[in-house]
């Protein structure tokens, strides 16, 4: 198993490893309503999110053998956490686009309230922040997450900075192994699961 740093290139290959990875997920479920219209159109927006939010920023990797993705982790290293406008104007028309208009504003309000709940817990501190870790179904249980894991919380310690994450409860003793602590619980609105923040000093 490789761990190596993702490139443009692959932000279609990446979020489809994502899409499958989240599909029973409780998080993606508040947001896309419809299973079907998630499995349509959260593979394209979420491919521009990489494209032009996650992978200029460097913290991207990608897990695999034999040329295959198996894995994928969207980290944010400290100090990068915002991104130009220009970049956020060509992924929200790349998510318009993919979505059509009525779809892409009623996914985007629930978006919006689930981004102001984790920024409202998320700490000041400069850490590195890990967005979206997904593994594909049929590799989950084989260590490619923790191998991406790994990978980044070695260069964490070398650098001696934190790291940071959201997950849901059933998550939180997973991460638990990796050194990570339970310091916040960050409930959704509109009866949406509560999420869980978690530390790795």
């Amino acid at each position: 198993m490789r761990v190596r740093e993702a490139v443009r290139a692959e932000a279609s290959t990446m979020a489809e490893v994502l899409v499958r990875a989240f599909d029973a997920d409780p998080v993606m479920g508040w947001v896309f309503a419809d299973p079907e219209q998630r499995r349509r159109v959260y593979p394209r927006m979420m491919a521009a999110l990489i494209k032009y939010s996650y992978l200029h920023r460097g913290g991207c990797q990608v897990a695999g053998a034999d040329g295959a993705t198996a894995g994928v982790a969207l980290w944010v290293p400290p100090g990068r956490e915002k991104v130009a406008l220009w970049r956020q104007l060509l992924a929200g028309a790349a998510m318009l686009a993919s979505a059509g208009p009525g779809q892409f504003f009623r996914i985007s309000r629930r978006g919006a309230r689930l981004e102001a709940a984790v920024k409202a817990a998320h700490p000041r501190e400069p850490h590195w922040y890990l967005a979206v870790l997904g593994t594909e179904p049929r590799a989950q249980g084989t260590g490619v997450g923790g191998t991406l894991l790994r990978a980044r919380l070695a260069e964490c310690d070398r650098d001696g900075l934190p790291a940071y994450l959201e997950c849901i409860e059933s998550n939180v003793p997973y991460y638990e192994r990796f050194g990570f602590t339970l310091i916040s619980d960050i409930p959704l609105p509109d009866g949406g699961p509560t999420l869980h923040g978690m530390w790795r000093a």
